[in-house]
C-alpha cells in the first residue's frame, strides 16, 4: 500500500512541476493570421485576435526541434508562452511552439463522383 500512495505523491508532484514550468507566461493558442516584421497577429480559439512580439530572445520550436522566425506562415496553429510589455502594452514572446499550418479545403468546389450503378453493367 505504501508503494501505490508514494507512486501517486511523485505523480502529483512532477505534474505540478510541469504545471508552473512557464511560471506566469501567458499561453496564446490558434491560428497565425499575419505575419509582419517583429510581430504576429494569431486568431484564438475563442474567435479574438491578438498581436504578440518578437525579440532577439524569443525561441521558435517543432516539438524540440529548434526552427525559426521563417517558418511561421499564416495557417499555421502555434502556442505562444508571452508576458504583457507594460511599455507597448502588447504581449512578448519567449517561446513559439509552432504546429501543423492548416491545408486549404478544396473538397467543396470539387464535384461529388457519380454512383455507381449495377444495374447499368448487365
Amino acid at each position: 500500500m505504501s508503494r501505490h500512495c508514494l507512486a501517486i505523491a511523485l505523480t502529483v508532484l512532477m505534474s505540478t512541476g510541469l504545471l508552473l514550468a512557464h511560471g506566469d507566461a501567458t499561453h496564446i493558442m490558434g491560428t497565425v493570421v499575419a505575419v509582419q516584421g517583429d510581430h504576429v497577429t494569431v486568431k484564438l480559439q475563442d474567435g479574438k485576435s491578438e498581436m504578440v512580439m518578437f525579440d532577439k530572445a524569443t525561441k521558435y520550436l517543432v516539438g524540440t526541434k529548434a526552427m525559426t522566425r521563417a517558418d511561421l506562415k499564416v495557417g499555421t496553429r502555434v502556442v505562444i508562452d508571452a508576458k504583457m510589455d507594460e511599455k507597448m502594452k502588447m504581449y512578448r514572446a519567449s517561446e513559439v511552439q509552432i504546429g501543423v499550418t492548416t491545408p486549404a479545403s478544396n473538397n467543396a468546389a470539387k464535384p461529388a463522383a457519380p454512383a455507381a450503378n449495377h444495374a447499368d453493367h448487365k
